[in-house]
């Protein structure tokens, strides 16, 4: 379990379903609700999702998956795909979104030793979040890809085995 600034990252359980059930969203236009970016694919296997956790408060959520294919951008064994990540409405703005992606690669390098990457999608127009993983390490790939009548960019981080 990753901290920082009283923020940690922890797998979900079926006991977090109470919280995971209070998330709250008002603008869902880039990302799933946890309870149903978790639901709406339950034939996925290697699908881990993630809180992002302050106090007793669940602040934010994402899910990280393993065998993911993106169209025409082949991943390796060794990288996790992030999807789904967002912060709940009524902690939006305090900087958790940007401390749950610092937090991520000891996160991972602790849970997925075999992990040297993560990569994640993200819409042209969520400039907001196009920022956010920009400024957290993520690259931008020059790669696209076309979902759902959106064109979204591919970003990708190294990880590295000191970080």
């Amino acid at each position: 379990m990753a901290a920082i600034h009283e923020i940690e990252l922890k797998e979900a359980t079926i006991e977090d379903i109470p919280l995971l059930e209070s998330y709250f969203l008002e603008d869902d236009q880039y990302t799933a609700m946890p309870i149903d970016a978790m639901t709406e694919s339950l034939h996925e296997t290697q699908k881990y999702p993630i809180l992002i956790v302050k106090e007793e408060n669940l602040v934010g959520f994402f899910i990280l998956q393993r065998g993911k294919l993106i169209k025409n951008y082949p991943l390796s064994e060794e990288t996790l795909f992030l999807q789904n990540h967002s912060i709940d409405q009524r902690f939006q703005k305090k900087g958790y979104g940007k401390l749950s992606m610092e937090l991520l690669p000891a996160f991972i390098q602790e849970k997925f030793k075999d992990i040297n990457e993560v990569v994640l999608t993200v819409d042209y127009d969520n400039l907001s979040g196009q920022m956010l993983y920009l400024k957290t390490g993520f690259k931008d790939t020059k790669k696209r890809i076309k979902e759902k009548d959106t064109y979204k960019f591919i970003y990708a981080k190294k990880l590295n085995s000191t970080t």
